[in-house]
């Protein structure tokens, strides 16, 4: 499956579609596209988008192992203020933010130590260009502004930049798409009733066996 960064306000909605197997999330130019989510179910925001987090407010510059957000914070947040546990020392948003970066770093150079010696070379003692490359790419250092947070404390805007993956290789045609909708409508408008005609029948509280017929041919099973 390919990933595309995408408009959040460029979807169009589906609502139980499944392609190839997967419920998508809607389409994209008559694309069927999947939001790509974070660890905590979050839509995940392409590289460069701003964020809001208790820090201030920042842009995506990566993401973690963990598929959480590391944001490099552009405007710190000044009515933060975090108090240390023996109540010694109160510091602001960026120097909180600046130990964080300290703190990561601390592990970032463990990494960093365990590849090398897992890696260099018994010969020279060193990593060749190709490990050098991969060491700086899987463990990159945080400058002090950097910090890693679930997601955003606000809603995305609609013409934010977000991450999404391509269900399937073909695209909706217009007259696919209208005719996708209007069935859509259509079944969900049959389901309502059928529900309501259920739920007035106490015999029977079960979706009539032609309602799931007809929503397993249009949605899969």
């Amino acid at each position: 499956m390919t990933i595309k960064h995408v408009a959040l306000n460029s979807f169009t909605p589906a609502q139980a579609t499944i392609i190839n197997g997967v419920v998508i999330d809607g389409y994209v130019d008559g694309q069927p596209m999947q939001f790509v989510r974070t660890a905590d179910n979050r839509i995940k925001p392409a590289i460069g988008t701003t964020v809001h987090t208790s820090y201030g407010t920042g842009q995506v510059v990566g993401y973690t192992e963990s598929n959480r957000l590391r944001v490099a914070i552009s405007q710190f947040n000044e009515d933060f203020e975090f108090l240390t546990s023996d109540e010694s020392d109160i510091y602001d948003a960026e120097e909180y933010v600046s130990r964080i970066a300290r703190s990561m770093n601390v592990g970032i150079a463990s990494s960093r130590e365990t590849f090398e010696r897992l890696y260099k070379s018994e010969i020279t003692g060193k990593l060749s260009p190709r490990n050098e490359e991969r060491m700086t790419a899987a463990f990159q250092w945080f400058d002090d502004n950097e910090v890693v947070v679930s997601g955003s404390n606000k809603s995305l805007e609609p013409t934010d930049m977000v991450v999404a993956r391509i269900i399937g290789d073909e695209r909706e045609t217009p007259s696919e798409r209208k005719a996708r909708i209007k069935r859509e409508r259509a079944l969900a408008t049959k389901l309502a009733n059928a529900m309501l005609s259920a739920q007035s029948d106490d015999s029977d509280d079960a979706v009539p066996a032609d309602i799931l017929a007809e929503m397993n041919e249009c949605f899969g099973e």
